[in-house]
């Protein structure tokens, strides 16, 4: 790869990284004990899907340590661990899909929160841990919260994805390595 395409992709990513910081901020809705439903996500999607399950890994964990940055709620190691560099490192197996047609997109979206959601549960359930009488019944309320946010999010950013990838082909195609 050249000079020129490294600073091409490292300077998309931060403003894509940026971007995905500054939609965190507008929220349909924010949960009681943290999450909330957002497009942030949305571009860290497209760069998954622009450059690859590497690059899109490490911008999403790099993504869940902005997030940390600007105020979180962290009780436990492992849970930030898990709910922030992790779980949003997880939004680059979108990148392991071709979004040449909405479906894929959609489908691309709907897998990589899916994976984020299992991170996202494992926290939770430690966080939970404390309130819960055992670790399962912490896990199943986990699941529970979480998808109380994380499945109409991945719902929106789905619909997005599929227009984007229907209309606007250019901004989620696969870009040569040079």
């Amino acid at each position: 790869m050249s000079d020129r395409a490294k600073i091409q992709q490292i300077t998309e990513c931060g403003i894509l990284m940026a971007t995905a910081l500054a939609l965190s901020y507008v929220k349909l809705f924010h949960m009681p004990a943290g999450g909330s439903v957002s497009i942030g996500i949305l571009p860290l999607l497209l760069i998954a899907a622009r450059r690859g399950f590497k690059i899109g890994a490490l911008c999403g964990f790099c993504f869940g340590f902005l997030l940390l940055a600007n105020g979180a709620t962290i009780l436990h190691p492992i849970q930030f661990l898990l709910d922030y560099p992790l779980a949003y490192a997880m939004v680059g197996f979108a990148g392991l899909f071709k979004w040449n047609t909405g479906l894929k997109a959609a489908t691309a979206t709907t897998v990589a929160n899916l994976i984020r959601l299992q991170f996202h549960v494992v926290a939770g359930a430690v966080f939970f841990s404390e309130t819960k009488e055992n670790f399962s019944e912490a896990l199943a309320f986990s699941y529970a919260y979480n998808c109380g946010h994380l499945i109409p999010e991945t719902i929106i950013c789905a619909a997005i994805v599929w227009f984007i990838a229907s209309k606007h082909q250019n901004l989620c195609s696969q870009q040569e390595l040079i």
